[in-house]
């Protein structure tokens, strides 16, 4: 399982919970978030969807996990995971993602990535990269709506002002090269994903784009927008425990 930036493993409980005396379950937490420190990277050196897909092909090692897995994720952790499948096909049973924010397969221009530019903007202008609340902010409320940030607990806006430097990372794997419809045919019967019914124009651009090269996957709607998997848990979980087939 696999959660989304200014998240961790913990987005999980209540599906573990679901899940216990079914499945082996593992709730990883990404580079930058929960308990894993922030990436080494040499000066030069770009961060990519490779580096987060390493440390999951780590965790299994360390589990001592040789079989397939089924792979669950939400924006970017979906985008992770779609990584992992594409590299080691032979080692998914199933993935159910919602939203998987990988944001490289749109052309330069598409209207999706001209929604996303409000975001954006705040992580490449001069003006504003030191301003770490502001970057925070502007992040919350692309997904969440606005107001958001301010409404939320002092503490979780320190945390969130605190690892969004992790999520400029993340935008720079995410906007890196890295599937292509060849890469990811193989997958295509094994996918099923989730989205919100009142996503944004970025989120529901990557599902139509998916749904284009890989047209035998599964596309359920779901209600809320692209934080469900938070907002409207019980729900979302309760479409993820149905498509990861644990009794099949």
């Amino acid at each position: 399982m696999l959660h989304s930036s200014l998240s961790s493993s913990g987005q999980w409980r209540d599906l573990i919970r679901r899940l216990r005396g079914s499945a082996q379950c593992l709730a990883m937490d990404l580079y930058g978030y929960g308990e894993t420190p922030m990436p080494a990277l040499e000066n030069t050196q770009p961060f990519t969807l490779w580096h987060e897909v390493a440390l999951l092909e780590a965790l299994l090692e360390q589990e001592k996990i040789q079989g397939t897995v089924r792979l669950v994720g939400h924006s970017y952790g979906a985008a992770v995971a779609l990584a992992f499948a594409q590299k080691h096909p032979d080692r998914v049973e199933r993935l159910v993602l919602f939203e998987p924010v990988c944001f490289s397969i749109l052309e330069s221009g598409h209207a999706g990535l001209k929604d996303l530019e409000s975001v954006l903007h705040v992580f490449d202008d001069a003006s504003t990269a030191s301003d770490s609340t502001e970057q925070a902010r502007r992040f919350i409320e692309y997904w969440n709506g606005p107001g958001a940030f301010d409404a939320m607990p002092e503490r979780l806006q320190l945390l969130f002002t605190h690892q969004v430097k992790k999520v400029d990372l993340d935008f720079q794997a995410l906007m890196h090269p890295t599937f292509t419809a060849e890469a990811l045919a193989p997958l295509a019967d094994r996918l099923t994903l989730l989205h919100g019914e009142h996503t944004r124009a970025s989120a529901r651009a990557l599902i139509e784009q998916l749904k284009h090269w890989l047209p035998e996957a599964r596309v359920l709607s779901t209600p809320g927008g692209h934080m469900a998997p938070l907002t409207d848990e019980a729900v979302v979980n309760t479409q993820i425990e149905q498509w990861l087939h644990l009794n099949d």
